[in-house]
């Protein structure tokens, strides 16, 4: 045996990482159930085993899958503009004491206040009921784009991961704006209208 052939049984290459349950460990599949901490506002991967284990009004709280387009949502300029968001690009989530908007970038997603009045305002206009903390309104004002969806959070950490796997640079570079287009025509083609 030489040299090349003896460190060539250290540098193997690792076998593909295999997703678990966070809370029993048991393997689970590329589309799996969530579940949500809202006290520690953590998202944690989870078995349909264990998810079921929590009913509404649980410590943890089952993410139950939602994408559903919001044709008729109104949000003018004026009304985006007094978000005061930096991107086009956001997902506001409900708890039980306030709306949180969240915009993704290449450190994840930057957590932002929102306006009471501005958030008044849009609501008054939009009968919006989303679930606190499992439930969210994602709005896509990239380019011309002018989408709207109540979804479920995990879409929006989805996305989150997208822009934190693909930005380069300052600009995020070509391939996280293609990244983006593809998972909102995906979001776009299994969401209810």
């Amino acid at each position: 045996m030489n040299a090349v052939s003896a460190l060539r049984r250290f540098v193997r290459e690792k076998p593909p990482a295999v997703e678990r349950c966070e809370l029993c460990a048991a393997p689970v599949g590329p589309r799996h159930e969530h579940v949500v901490d809202p006290a520690r506002h953590e998202m944690k991967c989870a078995c349909t085993a264990c998810a079921l284990l929590f009913p509404d009004g649980a410590r943890l709280l089952r993410v139950r899958p939602r994408a559903e387009l919001l044709a008729d949502f109104q949000l003018s300029d004026a009304q985006w503009d007094a978000l005061r968001l930096p991107i086009g690009l956001a997902f506001f989530l409900r708890t039980a004491s306030r709306v949180t908007a969240f915009y993704p970038g290449p450190a994840g997603a930057t957590e932002s206040l929102v306006s009471l009045e501005a958030w008044a305002e849009i609501a008054r206009l939009n009968a919006l009921e989303l679930q606190p903390d499992v439930e969210a309104l994602l709005v896509n004002r990239v380019g011309a784009a002018r989408e709207h969806y109540l979804v479920s959070v995990d879409q929006c950490y989805r996305l989150v991961g997208i822009l934190r796997r693909s930005w380069r640079g300052f600009s995020g570079g070509e391939e996280v704006w293609e990244r983006i287009g593809q998972f909102f025509s995906e979001l776009k083609g299994g969401a209810r209208a």
